[in-house]
């Protein structure tokens, strides 16, 4: 059976204060197919498919919190000839063959000749996004059909190219045989210029890719560039997925070899940031593995050293020492973590988990007054504190 993606987006509460309620949404034709192809010759309109699963998560906060904004209610009402159909039933089965979709939700603009003009594959967060990818599908020059054409006529262009990939992968089109063909056009030198960096930056994933090869080689003429920060995270993010990739194996065995070449082509490659890579990929495959003494072991010695301004990564760390840990050393370096990540950034999360730490350690009236803090930042925040509240009980209880 053919497999579909679901593109997951990070979910937000989005508070829509335009002054008064929301009470439209985007009308959706429920007729056969053939029948809203001839509304929109009719009307000479395009069609805007929303192609769903209903199972798909993302698609259910967007037709709850998105199709109901009147803002795009309106717009998508005036513009377009509206559908919402499952792609696993009935009409839906062949129009996902028809239509190439590969994931949900996929959101396409087909003309009045059943072609598709544009496609934005996942659930966008914001209004603006709407009426912005709304607006490309009607431009003839920017839509994904007309980049599609371009391309196909030979604009081989940095500036092309880059906007191009955007388009594709915004579609969830693999990207990788547009890639490989520009690349092969391009000179050494070319490579550094603005166009190029920013390819490489936002599609390059692969840490056997030739382009991967020469970004490090030449990580301080593009760090002169484009700051030493990006080139760094970027090299490290690639490194990072390289070494994650290597555990995929059915066969321990299997991969905690691959890991370890992996971990060796890191070591050897010159990248100033390898140790704080390898660190990082240890201490999860330790963590998967169920290794405890391993873990707590690596971190007590190393953490300071690559993390010390990372607050999520202390407190982190910090609530897994707090899970596992039996040993009050442990402990007591869990709560120096903790309480680092607070004074760094005083959130709720963090001054529950030093809380539970001193408790832990006995220090229970210390322990009573960070969790109270929790309760008050959560409460100030607008944040669930019932967990907290529970926990601050279990503190108070005599003994």
């Amino acid at each position: 059976m053919q497999k579909f993606i679901l593109v997951i987006t990070t979910i937000v509460t989005l508070s829509f204060s335009d002054g008064y309620s929301q009470n439209r949404s985007i009308r959706f034709i429920e007729k056969p197919w053939q029948e809203i192809v001839a509304m929109a010759r009719k009307e000479n309109k395009m069609i805007f498919l929303d192609a769903y699963a209903s199972w798909c998560g993302p698609c259910k906060w967007m037709a709850a919190h998105m199709f109901t904004n009147d803002t795009v209610a309106d717009y998508f009402n005036s513009t377009f000839i509206c559908a919402s159909i499952d792609m696993e039933k009935g009409e839906g089965t062949g129009l996902r063959k028809k239509y190439g979709v590969r994931a949900y939700p996929s959101l396409l603009f087909i003309d009045a000749g059943e072609s598709m003009v544009h496609e934005k594959v996942g659930a966008p967060q914001r209004v603006n996004d709407y009426i912005e990818m709304a607006k490309v599908a009607q431009d003839p020059e920017e839509c994904l059909s007309s980049y599609i054409k371009k391309y196909n006529a030979g604009n081989n262009s940095p500036q092309f190219i880059e906007k191009y990939l955007y388009r594709l992968a915004d579609a969830y089109i693999p990207v990788t045989n547009v890639m490989t063909t520009y690349f092969a056009t391009q000179h050494e030198t070319d490579l550094l210029s603005r166009q190029n960096w920013n390819i490489i930056y936002r599609f390059v994933s692969d840490c056997n890719d030739p382009l991967f090869d020469f970004l490090v080689k030449h990580q301080q003429e593009y760090a002169k560039r484009y700051t030493r920060d990006s080139v760094n995270n970027k090299v490290a993010d690639i490194y990072l997925n390289s070494l994650r990739a290597t555990w995929q194996s059915s066969s321990l065995k299997l991969a905690d070899s691959a890991y370890r070449k992996m971990k060796e082509k890191v070591r050897t490659s010159g990248f100033a940031g390898a140790g704080k890579v390898i660190f990082t990929t240890d201490l999860q495959w330790f963590q998967m593995q169920g290794k405890d003494k391993e873990y707590l072991e690596l971190a007590t010695q190393d953490l300071d050293k690559y993390y010390s301004d990372d607050y999520a990564k202390l407190i982190n760390a910090a609530a897994t020492f707090l899970s596992i840990a039996k040993d009050n050393k442990y402990l007591e370096k869990a709560g120096e973590w903790a309480k680092k990540s607070i004074s760094i950034k005083n959130v709720a999360y963090n001054n529950d988990i030093y809380a539970s730490i001193l408790f832990k350690l006995g220090k229970t009236k210390d322990a009573i007054r960070y969790e109270k803090e929790a309760i008050d930042i959560a409460k100030k925040m607008k944040e669930p504190s019932a967990q907290f509240e529970e926990s601050l009980k279990k503190m108070q209880e005599p003994k």
